[in-house]
């Protein structure tokens, strides 16, 4: 019975890795478990800054209202995700949310509903163990979300199809006030052949 439990167990991680990527090492990556995070519809990070002291920050500007996330991803120097992290002081006005996947460290702001302004918070990273933290000030611009520009060009569609409209309708009752002319024309005429 063992050996059928180990059988089928294998099997199932069989199926899994045919679903892992590799890497450019060969190496066989799992899937991002968050990949299918709803992304908010405007979300945009500056290039990470590092000042003289060594502190690390970002800009990041995320809309509002659709509770979508804002990832940005970081790596150590050299290369690599970092062993730990933490969020001190968390965001105000939404929730920042770290993880590693693939040899980076992934970071992810979702603004509060309905909120719009400013918000920030600093991620503490630390390369190693027995190496000094590192800090990353997050500074954030909540903004509306941006309503596509298309009232405009929409509205003169609409005027189109009503000036069409009022073109066609003449067009229509005169063409039916010709029929029935028309008819009238020919019902009297045979009556007057007739007499």
């Amino acid at each position: 019975m063992r050996a059928g439990v180990v059988g089928a167990t294998l099997l199932a991680l069989g199926g899994c890795v045919g679903q892992q990527s590799r890497g450019p090492s060969g190496i066989e990556i799992p899937p991002n478990p968050f990949a299918n995070e709803k992304r908010a519809a405007h979300c945009e990070v500056s290039p990470v800054q590092t000042d003289a002291t060594g502190r690390m920050s970002v800009s990041m500007t995320v809309s509002a209202g659709d509770g979508g996330t804002c990832p940005f991803s970081i790596s150590k120097g050299g290369g690599g995700s970092y062993v730990s992290f933490g969020v001190v002081p968390p965001p105000e006005n939404g929730r920042a949310f770290l993880y590693n996947y693939d040899n980076r460290t992934y970071v992810e702001y979702t603004p509060a509903a309905d909120y719009k302004g400013t918000d920030g918070f600093t991620v503490e990273l630390i390369p190693a163990h027995a190496q000094p933290r590192r800090q990353l000030q997050v500074r954030v611009q909540v903004e509306p979300a941006v309503v596509a520009a298309a009232p405009a060009p929409s509205e003169e569609p609409g005027k189109k199809m009503a000036e069409s409209t009022e073109k066609k309708t003449p067009q229509a009752v005169h063409h039916a006030t010709s029929r029935t002319v028309h008819h009238a024309v020919s019902r009297h005429a045979p009556a007057a052949k007739t007499k």
